[in-house]
């Protein structure tokens, strides 16, 4: 008889579970990644302008091309704390989803270290069951040796 686990529909469900959790967390670290290069790239772009803008101002600016660097530095700066922000939200559900995951991975677990421990006991008793079988197998030719018939297949064998 094959081995058959009990539970093995309640396991593939939650394999299931823990591979759309691990696909969220993935998605959520990703967009992470993607707000904080956007971030390190205005970061760039700010230090460019100010740069071009101390250099600028050097040989000389006028004030409406001051003013317009001035508002140009403020519109990054607005969209470099909205990114901010929205870094901290994504850091925030990044941290809710790897707790999900973990759940969703550690439920799992439970059952696949369940069924390898149901797997492990039918091996041992089907291991168990060949050697007794062996066993038994032995003893039937050993005694048919030792009946009349067989006490001359045995001077025989000497």
């Amino acid at each position: 008889m094959p081995f058959r686990f009990s539970l093995s529909s309640l396991l593939r469900l939650r394999e299931s579970l823990e591979k759309n959790e691990l696909q969220r967390l993935q998605t959520v670290v990703a967009q992470l990644a993607q707000v904080r290069a956007e971030m390190d790239s205005l970061d760039a772009q700010i230090e460019v302008s100010r740069r071009q803008v101390l250099e600028q101002a050097s040989v000389g600016i006028s004030g409406a091309e001051l003013h317009i660097a001035a508002l140009g530095e403020s519109a990054r700066l607005e969209r470099r704390a909205e990114l901010f922000a929205k870094c901290n939200e994504l850091e925030r559900a990044r941290h809710e989803q790897q707790a999900r995951y973990n759940e969703a991975r550690q439920r799992r677990e439970i059952l696949s270290n369940l069924r390898e421990r149901q797997l492990s006991a039918y091996l041992h008793e089907q291991a168990r069951r060949e050697q007794q079988q062996v066993d038994e197998l032995f003893l039937i030719r050993r005694s048919s040796r030792k009946r009349p018939g067989g006490a001359r297949e045995e001077s025989a064998l000497k």
